[in-house]
């Protein structure tokens, strides 16, 4: 899986691939890969210290016989600022993201090379020994981090999004745009990219789409425990019928993979929007961040890109909202300024978020 972007958000990788034909698939749910037990570290210095950069490609990562696990790159070093500023975002979260945090394999520093930059990975079987659960920061995320706020972050997804990403900052047509009168803040605004990779890890770990048994990754990974996927994300914001038509494990930023919206008023070609964009016509894209934020189904313009992206930034947002109950990151529609994060508590958000507990996502406990 490529990307044509230089790309500062994850993406999902996950690992499929057939069986031997003398080995049943499995028919009970997933044991987490996020097992054994974490040392006090209340200021995040440990979690911090085991950081290490890769060059590591997960979309050539192989499976079977020539898969290879991820590893360190000894030619370069952590800074210590990098080092500081995972630190306090690891102590700054809640205890059910450090529980999740403290488990990881590993955690890297991704050199902003090539077309990945962050990005979140879990081992399947078939990639053995299959137990490994992994996150990398691209080292561009950590040198920004000081200077934007978890609104201006999000600015910067949505403009990758609509391909903006090639383009100087002063020559940028004018989005729509989130806002927050709190200053720049790195240790939250890193918690924030942690969570987004770490939301991808725990979909891919608790199989939270599988449960129709003739999705791709059954092969690999048993059902999840509770399908409230299907009533609370595919039943409530999409068209389900789609996504089972085209389930996969490998999901790539900024696609949309077929899939569309239930409600007719969010739904927009990603690709159309793009090129509009490129001439300098931001109306339409505009029109459709507005919609998504409007609709009150949707945390964020990803979001609405596909399920996936759904869970996972319900998931951030999630985190965001409990490691700061006063944050407020705005957008102006209907001639007021609206709290993105007050919609955890709207009817369809709020059954999302349930859902994650059901699937452990909001539990310390492996």
């Amino acid at each position: 899986m490529k990307s044509s972007a230089l790309i500062p958000l994850a993406v999902l990788v996950v690992a499929y691939s057939a069986q031997s034909a003398e080995s049943p698939d499995p028919a009970g749910p997933p044991v987490s890969h996020f097992q054994g037990s974490c040392e006090s570290d209340p200021e995040g210095t440990k979690f911090a210290s085991k950081a290490c950069y890769t060059i590591y490609d997960p979309g050539q990562a192989g499976f079977g016989a020539s898969y290879r696990p991820p590893i360190c790159d000894k030619s370069h070093a952590v800074t210590a600022y990098q080092k500081e500023v995972l630190a306090k975002a690891y102590s700054r979260a809640p205890d059910y993201v450090k529980a999740k945090l403290c488990r990881l394999t590993q955690l890297f520093v991704r050199s902003h090379v090539g077309p990945w930059g962050s990005w979140g990975f879990w081992e399947g079987p078939d990639r053995p020994p299959g137990k490994g659960v992994y996150i990398a920061i691209s080292a561009r995320e950590l040198r920004r981090a000081s200077e934007k706020s978890v609104a201006e972050a999000e600015n910067e997804i949505t403009g990758e999004l609509l391909g903006l990403s090639d383009r100087g900052r002063h020559h940028r047509p004018r989005l729509a745009r989130l806002r927050t009168v709190a200053p720049p803040d790195p240790p939250l605004t890193v918690l924030a990219a942690l969570a987004h990779e770490l939301g991808h890890v725990l979909l891919a770990d608790s199989n939270t789409d599988g449960t129709n048994a003739r999705h791709p990754r059954r092969k690999v990974s048993g059902p999840p425990q509770s399908a409230c996927f299907e009533t609370a994300f595919l039943g409530l914001s999409w068209d389900a019928e789609r996504f089972h038509r085209h389930m996969r494990r490998w999901v790539d930023f900024g696609k949309q993979y077929h899939n569309r919206p239930v409600n007719p008023h969010v739904e927009f070609n990603l690709n159309r929007l793009r090129a509009a964009v490129r001439e300098g016509k931001v109306g339409a894209a505009n029109d459709a961040i507005r919609d998504v934020y409007r609709s009150a189904e949707f945390l964020s313009f990803n979001a609405a890109v596909n399920p996936w992206e759904d869970v996972v930034d319900v998931y951030k947002y999630k985190v965001l909202a409990d490691t700061m109950p006063n944050l407020t990151i705005e957008f102006h529609l209907r001639g007021k300024e609206i709290n993105v994060l007050d919609y955890l508590k709207s009817v369809v958000p709020a059954k999302k978020v349930e859902c994650l507990r059901d699937l452990g996502f909001l539990t310390g406990q492996p």
